[in-house]
């Protein structure tokens, strides 16, 4: 099934536009009054291919395993590039996640280089690591950030200090935007990668600005939308805050879209996750004053990061998914550091549209990630206490001296006194 938006001038109106289109069996799912009109969204069962009604399971399956021959070949022929060279249907998703992966190996390579000469930086400098820095050694960081932190927490021996010290270090880079959610005005196209949650922030910021706003001043744009669902989702969203909602394909229908609405407008725009260069230059030349918007989750890969910000597109805001409580945040932190001019915006942690987003607090977000590093647990692993009667460190092995006059007979009982007591 799908939804359909019927639109009339009041309720008998738009249910008679109903009935002439979509039968007297019409599925009405919602009807809420918009923009002085009244709005219906009907659900509409999609209709089967007739050529297929008729013909038998078996000539169906026969017809299934010939096509599959024909597409399906040889490996010999794909093995010396003899495919066949007829364009066929290509699957965008399939080649990005491909891409993503290339991506990704050339930046494993790349890490392991600055790490090799890291390491050798390690060997000739006279300065030897502390426990710190092996503690920051065995975290998985990014190179840059490693290399940064190592030298920074150099002949440092105090956890508090090591982390205060790692905290001055990338504060400055974070830089924060303090526009409140419930005043927005103008454009906003929101981006990401496909399943970021950007219809959720979308439905999210939505909900927040009907509660400070008038519902007429908001309308939310579906651009090219690829994702199966993503435009009844919308549809779904808008119909229950009693805001307007459009479907573009194109730039062109865009365009026209946005001449008919007022110049007061506030617009939220959904865009898809794929061929986001494109959409982004598509909306950039239509609404050139527009608000570029860039969803990521917290737990961003690198072939992500290199993707969406290293090469970005000039992003008025980086804004945060998370889908875990505790989530590991130090690649999104390294590539934040190397983008002064990206700002953080605001964090979404669920699909709920009546939790509202909250604006990123970056000296939270940069100590939950130096937490991780674990620095004061090692230091207490690594300092053990002194016992206050014989002077050694608590978990010693006693010496031979030791043992044969009673002070510790027990090497797991690291009492002397009960050791006496035994005697």
């Amino acid at each position: 099934m799908e939804l359909k938006r019927v639109i009339g001038k009041d309720s008998k109106h738009a249910m008679e536009l109903v009935r002439q289109e979509f039968g007297p069996d019409a599925l009405v799912v919602s009807s809420h009054k918009v923009n002085r009109k009244f709005e219906m969204i009907v659900a509409v069962d999609i209709t089967p291919d007739p050529s297929l009604i008729d013909q038998a399971d078996d000539l169906l399956v026969e017809a299934a395993i010939q096509g599959e021959q024909k597409q399906t070949p040889r490996f010999s022929a794909v093995l010396h590039g003899e495919q066949n060279k007829e364009p066929a249907m290509t699957n965008d998703r399939a080649q990005e996640i491909v891409n993503l992966f290339k991506t990704e190996m050339q930046l494993l390579k790349k890490e392991l280089a600055q790490l090799r000469s890291a390491s050798a930086w390690q060997r000739h400098n006279t300065v030897t690591d502390n426990r710190l820095q092996t503690q920051v050694n065995q975290y998985e960081l990014p190179s840059t950030s490693k290399l940064l932190i190592l030298d920074a927490i150099n002949n440092i021996t105090h956890p508090k200090e090591a982390e205060n010290r790692i905290h001055d270090l990338f504060s400055s880079s974070l830089l924060v935007s303090d526009q409140t959610p419930e005043n927005l005005s103008g454009v906003h196209a929101i981006f990401g990668l496909t399943g970021a949650g950007k219809t959720t922030m979308i439905g999210k910021l939505a909900t927040q600005f009907v509660t400070t706003s008038q519902r007429d001043s908001l309308t939310v744009i579906s651009f090219a939308d690829q994702k199966l669902g993503a435009w009844n989702q919308i549809q779904l969203i808008c119909s229950a805050l009693g805001i307007q909602c459009f479907r573009c394909a194109d730039r062109q229908m865009l365009e026209t879209i946005i001449r008919e609405l007022p110049d007061d407008q506030c617009i939220l725009i959904d865009t898809p996750g794929l061929h986001i260069d494109q959409t982004y230059q598509d909306i950039q030349s239509v609404v050139p004053d527009a608000l570029m918007h860039l969803l990521v989750n917290a737990e961003i890969s690198r072939s992500s990061c290199e993707k969406l910000l290293y090469h970005s597109l000039g992003w008025d805001s980086v804004n945060i998914a998370e889908m875990s409580p505790q989530p590991d945040t130090w690649v999104l932190i390294d590539a934040l550091s190397q983008q002064s001019q990206l700002h953080l915006w605001v964090k979404t942690t669920d699909g709920d549209l009546s939790q509202p987003v909250e604006l990123i607090d970056a000296d939270r977000l940069l100590k939950s990630a130096i937490q991780r590093l674990s620095l004061t647990d090692s230091q207490d692993l690594n300092e053990t206490a002194q016992d206050p009667e014989s002077g050694r460190q608590i978990g010693e092995e006693p010496t031979k001296l030791e043992y044969f006059a009673g002070l510790r007979a027990d090497p797991n009982d690291r009492s002397p006194k009960s050791a006496q007591n035994r005697h």
